[in-house]
Parts: C-alpha cells; structure tokens; sequence
C-alpha cells in the first residue's frame, strides 16, 4: 500500500503531537529528583532546609528552560501542506473585466 505524501505529514505530526504532551512532565522530573538530591545533600552534610530549598529552586528553573526549548524546537518540526489553488478553466480569465451592456 503506498501512503500519499499528505499521510506521511499527517503520521509525522501525530508523532510530534504525542511528544508535546509528554513535555509538560519535564519540569515536575527536574523538581523531584532536584529535591531527592537536595535531601541527600542535606543529610550528608547537615545543612537540612538549605540544600533542599536552594536544589528545587534551580530544578524549576532549569525544569522550564528545559521545557520551553524542547517544545519549541518539535513546534517547529511540524509540516504544513499548502492547499491548492483551483484551477480555473482556459477559457474563463480574472484578467479580462467585461462591462454589463445596458
């Protein structure tokens, strides 16, 4: 079966669509194992709050950086087809303008 090139963008976007959804869990991934390494920071070396709060600061910062640069580079893989224009007929032109006898 041969797919027309209009299917394969289609699959294409889809495929970038179901990536898009995933991007939102980039921060929460960063925040959570910032937090996990702040804790263990902490414990190590018995600074408990510090690390902790200093570790998830950056995590969400870098969590959303993160983010918006992978949703903007797959945004900008999607594919537009352009629509075609009809064709008009040969003998009907849009250059000739006739005037309405009276």
């Amino acid at each position: 079966m041969k797919t027309s090139r209009r299917g394969w963008i289609w699959v294409w976007n889809l495929a970038l669509a179901g990536v898009l959804s995933q991007i939102g869990f980039i921060p929460v991934v960063a925040v959570v194992g910032a937090m996990l390494c702040g804790l263990w920071l902490d414990l190590r070396l018995g600074t408990r709050p510090v690390l902790t709060a200093a570790c998830m600061i950056m995590g969400a910062a870098l969590g959303l950086v993160v983010m918006v640069r992978a949703a903007m580079t797959a945004a900008a893989q999607f594919r537009m087809e352009r629509p075609r224009k009809p064709e008009q007929p040969a003998s009907e032109s849009s250059n000739t303008f006739e005037e309405p006898s009276s």
